[in-house]
């Protein structure tokens, strides 16, 4: 298969418990079929692992005040990602493990202040959610790559 490349990690977060704060940490290790090792959200399903685009964090930082913005963390940053380029079920290669994209976009709330004004939140369209179909380590700087189309 092909590996096309689609954007660089730039940051990697874990949260050991759901009421923690969010850590940055230089490597981490992913389990096939469990997701982000240590992280509050390791426990399979289709939403194991959550990718978000530097852009979309930094328009969130900016000022953006919506519901989810404290809330959610992604497990991995990256920049430069083309998420036009993927679609549910494309298989990506970060690091050492490969992903199978099972969500594009987070839903938002009716009440959230940015839905209420009709603005656009990055949430929706730059944040992805993958399962791990196999395991490995991710460090900043590895690339991210399309395999194959």
């Amino acid at each position: 298969m092909d590996k096309k490349a689609i954007g660089e990690v730039v940051g990697l977060y874990i949260k050991d418990r759901k009421d923690s704060k969010v850590k940055s940490v230089e490597k981490a290790f992913f389990e096939e079929d469990k997701g982000l090792v240590g992280d509050a959200h390791f426990n399979g399903g289709n939403r194991q692992v959550s990718i978000f685009t530097a852009e979309g964090r930094e328009e969130i930082s900016s000022g953006l005040k919506g519901l989810c913005m404290n809330k959610f963390y992604e497990n991995i940053r990256v920049k430069n990602l083309d998420v036009g380029k993927l679609k549910v079920g494309s298989i990506i290669k970060v690091g050492d493990t490969l992903h199978e994209i099972t969500e594009i976009g987070k839903k938002c709330f009716p009440d959230c202040q940015i839905v209420k004004k009709g603005k656009s939140c990055p949430l929706t369209t730059q944040a992805i959610f993958t399962k791990i179909i196999e395991g490995g380590s991710i460090l900043i700087g590895d690339r991210v790559a399309l395999k194959g189309g």
